[in-house]
């Protein structure tokens, strides 16, 4: 049985509620109007600040119980209204970190990262601030000074959010809000995740969201092919999850699939530091989870298809 309505009242019972939505827009707003009122980090601005990842994106969930989730910021800058000696990018960060102590809001919560500036809205979220231009060729779309390294890192925040959004509309079954099957069943694994793996063995939002990605059941070209596909015959969240995570998994079994690589910058490895270890568990749990799902599917009582995506999703999967 595919139980649409739990499967709806799932996706509310996750996504970013409006309340925190409307916390992350004001912090943002505010960033935004400091930026555009500071002697020099007004100068230097080329545009406004600008919100990548999951928020961006659409796919963040609510954290469980007390955990704070990130929204990342991009900071756009234009590297050619800096005095030349101080173009490089460790002075590039050093200056911007120093520009944000300049208001005490920041100066109280600002915890310096190797890429970022991390503002700290203490037991909700915190704000990770991207410094980034588009004026280093070897690094476009936008490079972002790299502390730990003392170089320039390669990013596309617009890039990868255009492609989140182009499989979201390919598959369609766009809801209320906008969200079609892929950016809904990209929830659903995150609180997946979440609750199935700890902080370290747990994949990244990124790399979940571009390994998904690349497995868009809508697409009919895979080879080797899927076998006995439910979608599109079957226009339902259970039907579009199957086949994706069948999709993925057989993939990821692969010794060289690109599976890993970032969607718009090929040569990134976003899998780069996570344990070939935790790649084993992953698909291990992964494959449970599709076992899971497909016992719901097949489940010839509601209440026995509901505890089915329960062991799936666990708790906050609905009951009833």
């Amino acid at each position: 049985m595919w139980c649409e309505p739990q499967f709806s009242a799932f996706n509310d019972k996750i996504m970013l509620d409006p309340t925190r939505r409307g916390r992350i827009e004001s912090a943002v707003d505010s960033f935004g109007e400091f930026c555009r009122v500071d002697p020099q980090l007004s100068v230097v601005l080329a545009g406004d600040p600008f919100l990548q990842g999951s928020v961006a994106t659409g796919t963040a969930v609510r954290p469980l119980s007390s955990d704070e989730f990130d929204v990342d910021v991009i900071f756009p800058f234009a590297l050619a209204r800096f005095n030349p000696p101080y173009r490089n990018p460790k002075s590039i960060f050093d200056w911007f970190i120093s520009r944000l102590r300049t208001r005490e809001l920041y100066a109280n919560r600002l915890i310096p990262k190797d890429r970022c500036a991390r503002i700290d809205y203490a037991g909700d979220f915190h704000v990770d601030i991207i410094p980034s231009t588009a004026d280093v060729t070897e690094h476009r779309p936008y490079a972002v000074p790299a502390r730990d390294l003392s170089d320039w890192i390669s990013n596309d925040p617009l890039g990868f959010g255009n492609w989140v959004a182009s499989i979201d509309q390919r598959g369609n079954g766009q809801d209320g809000n906008g969200d079609g099957y892929f950016v809904r069943c990209v929830r659903y694994m995150k609180r997946w995740r979440d609750e199935v793996f700890g902080e370290e063995s747990a994949v990244s939002s990124i790399l979940l969201v571009t390994m998904l990605g690349k497995h868009d059941p809508s697409i009919k070209n895979y080879y080797p092919a899927l076998t006995n596909p439910l979608f599109p015959e079957y226009q339902t969240d259970a039907a579009y999850l199957y086949d994706m995570l069948r999709l993925t998994h057989s993939c990821l079994q692969q010794p060289v699939s690109g599976a890993f690589c970032h969607p718009t910058l090929p040569n990134e490895d976003l899998a780069s530091g996570w344990d070939d270890n935790y790649l084993a568990l992953f698909l291990q749990r992964l494959d449970q989870c599709i076992n899971y799902i497909w016992n719901g599917i097949i489940a010839q009582t509601e209440p026995d298809t509901i505890q089915h995506y329960r062991k799936a999703f666990r708790d906050t999967f609905p009951a009833a």
